[in-house]
């Protein structure tokens, strides 16, 4: 999968769960997806994360993005949606 075919997926995902939740927020690459700047709150991000792994199976790309090597990075992986990308594009 290409970075910005990546990028595309997260993106939607976001949105979806934006509209379900009636967040009026544009989502890019750059959005936060984690911290005092996000839209998601725990559960909505846990939301998220579980979306995107099942749109990731579609495209045969099973990746656990709860894992223990993304949560002990220095850097989360999951402040935008930039940086969520690269960390999956290494974990495949």
């Amino acid at each position: 999968m290409q970075r910005q075919e990546l990028i595309q997926l997260l993106i939607e995902s976001v949105n979806d769960y934006f509209k379900e939740q009636s967040i009026d927020s544009e989502v890019n690459e750059s959005t936060p997806l984690f911290g005092s700047s996000s839209q998601l709150d725990s559960m909505g991000l846990v939301h998220v994360i579980v979306d995107i792994e099942s749109r990731l199976r579609e495209h045969n790309v099973n990746v656990s993005l709860i894992s223990e090597q993304a949560m002990s990075q220095r850097n989360s992986p999951f402040r935008t949606i930039s940086t969520l990308a690269d960390f999956i594009l290494t974990q495949v």
